[in-house]
C-alpha cells in the first residue's frame, strides 16, 4: 500500500489529489492532511480518509483535538517539518500556494523521500536552493504542463533536448482589445475559458503571469536554459506540452484539461493505472491550433522572466510581490493592468542580492 501525504488537503488541488486517491482504492492510504483555517472541509476530510495526522493552524486545533481525538492534529506551521519525518510518507503532496512549505519541500528531498509538487510559488522562490541532479530524482511535477514535459522525458537524454514547449490558453481576454484592459473586473477574470482552478492561479493565467512562473519552474525542473523553453497559444487545451528533439522529431502529452491527470500520474508514478477518469476522444477533436503569444497585449509574462532571470533575491520577491497584487486586485484595491505595471515599478526598485540558504528565502 502506497502511503500519501496531503500538505495543503483544503485548496482546490487538495480536494482534487483526494478524490482521485479514492478513485484509485484500497492500494493508496491517505495518512496525513494540512489545510489552515478551513474546519468544516477539514472536518469532512478527516471523516472521509481517516488519517493519523492532521495539521492546521493554531485557531481551530483546539475544536479539532475536540472532535477528533484518534488523529494525531498538529499546528502545521511549527510542526509540519517533524510529523513528515515521523510519518514518513511514501509520498508528499505539496499543493499549497504559499512558501511556507519550502523547508518541509527541502528536506523531504533530501531525505531522498518523493514529492509532489503543485506549489510552483515554492519550486520559483527556492529553485537556486532546491534543484540538484540529486534532488530532481525525488521530484514529480504537478502543474499540467511541467507534468506534461517530465512524461514526455522519461526514457530521453538531456543532450538531445532542443526545445522544451509550453502550451498556453491564452485565458480569457486573449481576444479582447488592449485599450479596455484597465476595464476589466475580478468577475471576468475569474472565467477560465477551459481550466477550472483556484482564484490566485486563475487571475495570474489571465495575465499570463503563471504562463512565466511555469518557464521558470520548468527551468529550474529540468535543469534547462531560458532559451530553449518556448511558449506557444493553443486554445483548445489538449496539448500539454511538447518537447522538441534535436532531430526535429516532437513528442506532446494529450488528455482532457483537468488537473486529475497530473495528480494521478504524480500518485501512482512510476505506474500507470486506470482510475476511471474521463478519457479523451480524438474523433471529437475538430482541430488543434497553435499561435504565437501576444507580448504587447500581456507584458507581465516578459516583465516577471526579465527579472527572474536575474535569479537570487528577485525570485522570492516576484512571488511575494505577485500575490500581494493579486490579492490587492481580488479585493478591488487595484486595477487589473495595475497587477503587473505595479509589479514592475516595485522591481525596478530592488537590487541584486544572491541567496545562499533556505532561510534566506
Amino acid at each position: 500500500m502506497k502511503s500519501i501525504f496531503v500538505v495543503g488537503s483544503t485548496g482546490f488541488l487538495g480536494r482534487e489529489a483526494l478524490e482521485v486517491v479514492k478513485l484509485l482504492g484500497e492500494n493508496y492510504k491517505v495518512v496525513g492532511i494540512t489545510g489552515f483555517n478551513n474546519l468544516e472541509i477539514l472536518s469532512e476530510q478527516i471523516r472521509s480518509f481517516l488519517p493519523k495526522y492532521v495539521g492546521a493552524s493554531t485557531k481551530i486545533l483546539d475544536s479539532l483535538k475536540e472532535m477528533f481525538e484518534k488523529a494525531y492534529i498538529f499546528d502545521v506551521e511549527n510542526e509540519l517539518e517533524q510529523v513528515l519525518e515521523d510519518a514518513s510518507p511514501d509520498l508528499t503532496l505539496f499543493l499549497s500556494s504559499k512558501i511556507t512549505s519550502l523547508r518541509s519541500i527541502y528536506n523531504q528531498i533530501s531525505n531522498e523521500h518523493f514529492v509532489g509538487i503543485g506549489n510552483k510559488e515554492s519550486i520559483i522562490a527556492g529553485g537556486e536552493i532546491l534543484f540538484s541532479d540529486q534532488a530532481r530524482k525525488f521530484i514529480i511535477p504537478i502543474d499540467s504542463e511541467p507534468s506534461a514535459i517530465f512524461q514526455c522525458l522519461r526514457g530521453e537524454r538531456k543532450d538531445e533536448i532542443r526545445n522544451l514547449i509550453l502550451t498556453a490558453s491564452g485565458g480569457p481576454f486573449f481576444d479582447r482589445n488592449k485599450t479596455t484592459f484597465d476595464d476589466i473586473k475580478k468577475e471576468e477574470a475569474l472565467k477560465h475559458p477551459k481550466w477550472k482552478m483556484g482564484r490566485k492561479i486563475t487571475i495570474d493565467s489571465s495575465t499570463l503571469i503563471n504562463k512565466a512562473f511555469e518557464v521558470i519552474e520548468a527551468h529550474f525542473l529540468f535543469n534547462v536554459p531560458y532559451e530553449k523553453i518556448k511558449v506557444v497559444i493553443h486554445r483548445e487545451s489538449v496539448v500539454h506540452s511538447i518537447v522538441e528533439f534535436e532531430d526535429g522529431i516532437m513528442k506532446a502529452i494529450l488528455s482532457l484539461p483537468l488537473m486529475y491527470f497530473p495528480l494521478e500520474f504524480a500518485i501512482t508514478y512510476p505506474n500507470r493505472i486506470n482510475s476511471g477518469l474521463p478519457q479523451l476522444n480524438l474523433n471529437s477533436l475538430k482541430r488543434l491550433t497553435f499561435e504565437e503569444m501576444d507580448l504587447d497585449k500581456f507584458p507581465g509574462f516578459n516583465i516577471v522572466l526579465d527579472y527572474a532571470k536575474k535569479g537570487g533575491n528577485f525570485l522570492p520577491v516576484i512571488i511575494a510581490l505577485d500575490e500581494v497584487l493579486v490579492e490587492s486586485f481580488l479585493n478591488n484595491r487595484i486595477k487589473y493592468t495595475e497587477i503587473y505595471t505595479h509589479l514592475e515599478k516595485i522591481l525596478e526598485k530592488f537590487t541584486f542580492k544572491r541567496i545562499t540558504s533556505i532561510d534566506e528565502v
